[in-house]
């Protein structure tokens, strides 16, 4: 028979082991989630099946929505492909950080996304446009970006100033020289690739990544791997009210063959996220990454056509055709998705309403991970809104473009889009949700807008915007 004491004493022993087992684990830090940040250009947010348009193929981005959390409510404050990608990687509207318009340096000693990832022992990498360099080269395509400050803390640099080239995939190599990427033929293709290789490069090292994937597409020019394009019949697609009404036959056949790219590059986008998401799986990652999919800005897609023109030319802008256009203050160029997905933290299935600028998902990613903000970043954090469905909800939200005589300044506030100086709209989406009415010299609506006007004023106090002082001249 066993000795009771001995007994006692191995169950001692044994209750001792688990303690300091248990005791070990939870003394071990939780490990750093990784971020990716996808980021196409032009991708209007309504653009998405999840979303209502019956017409978009979309089903890798609409099970990611279904994974996570999809804003209905995210706009790019700054339209324009440099002012947003400065204003998402420094937490700074425009006017803080000097990007005012597209090819303009951006300061290269701001403290930016990079450099606070990278500070905090993150391996980070960079793929794709990166319009931040200050200017289109003179043969109007590529751009090599120096090593150093001007890449913005991220280590793995594999962009370019701009390149709009989809078919004939090149990189730099080390003489800093265009050179053809050989077995490839569609750049989202390769850098999907090269976004994985990184990954999984640096998940064998053991070190926490943060990687920024900037596909071009369904950006211009008009070129789309054939086996996508033939999923869109021109034909087939639904025009909204306004398009019927405001464009000719021949406009329509136009925007209709447009449509068709357009569409079809948006899904071979889907096709690349899709690879993305069985590619973390299949790693083991998956679990401990932040994954955020969003755009530079939207496309109007024909609506607005002819105010947009009329607008060119009473600025002196010579356009072939405005049927394809953005830096507007028109929901359908400010429009973007925000996808966020982090299982077992961001809890599946959430649709949210909640305002949110550019600067606010610079502020919500640092959030997620814990990690400060820089000195001089304005945005708010919707990482509450992510982990407890719960979270800040904004009044309106400060939005504008340029300075000088083309610049626009205004609010939206999930109802009423409001814009003055160089570009002066009102528009009521509760009532008119194509923006068919502009109701900016509408006697009817004098009170609402004085209202929208003062709020514009008060952010641009909020904000230290000098353009403040053009806003309160304006009546």
């Amino acid at each position: 028979m066993m000795n009771v004491n001995n007994y006692v004493r191995n169950i001692a022993v044994l209750l001792g082991l688990i303690l300091v087992c248990w005791q070990v684990k939870a003394s071990e830090p939780e490990k750093r989630p990784n971020i990716l940040i996808i980021q196409p250009d032009q991708h209007r947010g309504s653009v998405l099946g999840i979303d209502g348009d019956v017409d978009a193929i979309t089903p890798h981005l609409d099970a990611m929505a279904k994974d996570g959390i999809r804003f209905t409510n995210a706009i790019s404050g700054a339209p324009v492909c440099s002012p947003f990608r400065a204003s998402l990687i420094s937490g700074m509207h425009i006017h803080k950080h000097g990007v005012v318009g597209n090819n303009i340096l951006l300061n290269p000693e701001l403290r930016t996304l990079g450099n606070i990832f990278e500070d905090a022992g993150y391996a980070t990498g960079y793929i794709g446009k990166w319009h931040l360099d200050g200017g289109i080269p003179e043969e109007k395509v590529g751009g090599y970006i120096e090593a150093g400050e001007r890449r913005q803390g991220w280590q793995e640099f594999m962009g370019y100033e701009k390149s709009h080239e989809f078919i004939d995939v090149w990189r730099y190599d080390d003489n800093k020289q265009k050179v053809r990427v050989e077995g490839y033929d569609w750049e989202p293709t390769w850098h999907t690739d090269m976004a994985l290789d990184f990954i999984k490069r640096k998940t064998a090292e053991g070190k926490p990544w943060c990687y920024y994937l900037a596909y071009g597409p369904p950006h211009l020019p008009e070129q789309c791997p054939t086996n996508f394009l033939g999923m869109y019949d021109p034909s087939s697609f639904h025009l909204p009210p306004d398009i019927v009404q405001n464009l000719s036959d021949s406009q329509q056949k136009e925007l209709r063959e447009d449509l068709q790219m357009y569409y079809a590059q948006v899904t071979a986008i889907d096709f690349e996220v899709g690879r993305i998401m069985k590619h973390l799986k299949a790693m083991g990652v998956d679990e401990n990454t932040i994954v955020l999919y969003t755009s530079d800005h939207g496309d109007v897609l024909g609506s607005h056509n002819q105010d947009i023109a009329d607008n060119y030319k009473a600025l002196g802008i010579k356009r072939k055709s405005t049927l394809r256009t953005k830096g507007k203050p028109y929901l359908s160029a400010m429009d973007v998705p925000l996808l966020i997905r982090w299982p077992k933290h961001i809890a599946t299935g959430q649709v949210c309403d909640a305002l949110v600028n550019t600067i606010d998902i610079t502020a919500t990613i640092l959030d997620l991970v814990n990690l400060e903000k820089a000195s001089g970043m304005q945005g708010t954090s919707m990482a509450d809104w992510c982990l407890k469905g719960e979270g800040t909800k904004k009044d309106a939200l400060y939005i504008g473009l340029s300075k000088g005589a083309k610049a626009w300044r205004g609010v939206y506030d999930g109802r009423y889009i409001y814009s003055t100086l160089g570009w002066p709209v009102l528009y009521d989406h509760a009532t008119d949700p194509c923006e068919m009415n502009n109701l900016y010299d509408s006697e009817e609506h004098a009170t609402i807008k004085e209202q929208l006007h003062q709020l514009t004023i008060e952010k641009a106090v909020l904000f230290e915007d000098p353009a403040v002082r053009a806003l309160k001249k304006q009546k």
